[in-house]
């Protein structure tokens, strides 16, 4: 029998093993641009946007885990898949690496599936498409994991640790650099009154009371106008923030947190660096000085005001794959592409993607300004 290839295209695939290894991704997913300054001119420099496939290679999932990008993009089952439709004799294919490319797309995916009928022509996936890609996203199961500790109370303060592992391949969060990850740390009164908040989102959502022009990363946290967030932040010739591709010329800020392996000393480094405040974070990749644990360490500390009694903390780690101050550079422009963009965007459901979370439930505060440590 004519396979579907020879028959309809007349073309015979042939195996080639490298379609097996990660290598294979790196195309699409190490991406350096020619900086330009902000009238346009070529600075003669470069920018990598996003490194994947290097922060891949700077960790243990290609030698200890033994893993590649398809591991977890293209998971393998080995039951016979026929791969056409229409042909009842054709044998069923085994191994067979499932097709859906999962990974952080859902805000694409669900947009694209609302707006089909302005994107004819330039996407024909069905619903069940991207339901199914929704379905499998391995942000629901193999990014990060949270623990959250209570530490001690004293001085009309309460001290809390909360550790974020990342579990990906790659850093949490990867690719293109709208992406970003927020941690949000609620206490509550045994009245259920709000003794302390950080990383709320507005109606928005945007992070409240974020700073300008970006947040910076916090190995502390005394305040409610502190939020913990996770991302890459480009910066123009002049050491502005920028999110035009092409302006970017050096990182301001990069703390998404590593992936387990990961060393200062690995000889990608250069392209998928710790930026900022992170690298003076002694827990952040680190225990005892040593490197490559994939995980930070926040720590947090409450003003009591006074308040003595049960207290319970909620910490929630949200995804966002395009916060809305991202697009405030595009507004500046216009063009027909820019404008439906935007229109798609406005129409959008922007919420945040839950990734995980954690409770402590009645927490005993003591009274006095004695220590409780546990």
């Amino acid at each position: 029998m004519i396979g579907p290839m020879q028959l309809y295209v007349g073309l015979t695939p042939a195996y080639s093993p490298h379609i097996s290894e990660s290598k294979t991704c790196s195309p699409c997913h190490t991406l350096i641009s020619n900086s330009v300054d902000l009238t346009g001119v070529p600075t003669g420099t470069t920018f990598v946007e996003q490194a994947t496939y290097h922060e891949y290679l700077n960790s243990d999932f290609p030698l200890v885990e033994m893993a590649t990008c398809q591991t977890c993009h293209m998971p393998k089952i080995e039951d016979p898949i026929k791969i056409a439709n229409g042909y009842t004799a054709l044998p069923g294919r085994t191994p067979f690496n499932l097709h859906t490319f999962a990974g952080a797309k859902q805000f694409h995916g669900a947009t694209h599936q609302r707006q089909q009928s302005k994107l004819r022509g330039v996407c024909s996936r069905s619903n069940v498409r991207f339901n199914t890609q929704s379905k499998h996203s391995t942000i629901k199961t193999r990014n990060a994991d949270l623990i959250s500790q209570f530490d001690s109370s004293g001085n009309d303060t309460a001290y809390f640790s909360i550790q974020l592992k990342n579990k990906a391949g790659h850093k949490f969060p990867s690719g293109y650099p709208s992406r970003r990850a927020v941690v949000q740390f609620v206490a509550l009164k045994a009245n259920g009154d709000t003794l302390f908040s950080s990383g709320l989102f507005d109606n928005d959502y945007e992070v409240k009371n974020i700073s300008t022009p970006f947040e910076a990363h916090h190995d502390f946290i005394h305040s409610s106008t502190q939020a913990q967030i996770y991302e890459m932040v480009m910066g123009d010739v002049n050491g502005n923030k920028t999110t035009v591709l092409e302006r970017a010329f050096a990182p301001l800020k990069d703390n998404r947190i590593p992936p387990r392996g990961f060393t200062t000393l690995h000889s990608a480094y250069d392209t998928c660096a710790i930026v900022g405040d992170a690298l003076n974070d002694l827990d952040f990749n680190k225990t005892a000085g040593l490197e490559g644990k994939g995980h930070d360490i926040i720590h947090y500390h409450l003003p009591l005001g006074g308040y003595s009694g049960n207290l319970s903390v909620e910490v929630k780690v949200f995804y966002q794959t395009l916060p809305p101050a991202f697009l405030d550079e595009m507004k500046t422009f216009s063009s027909a592409e820019i404008d439906t963009f935007l229109s798609m965007y406005a129409n959008a459901n922007k919420s945040p993607f839950l990734v995980k979370s954690d409770s402590l439930i009645n927490i005993l505060i003591p009274v006095g300004i004695g220590s409780n440590t546990t």
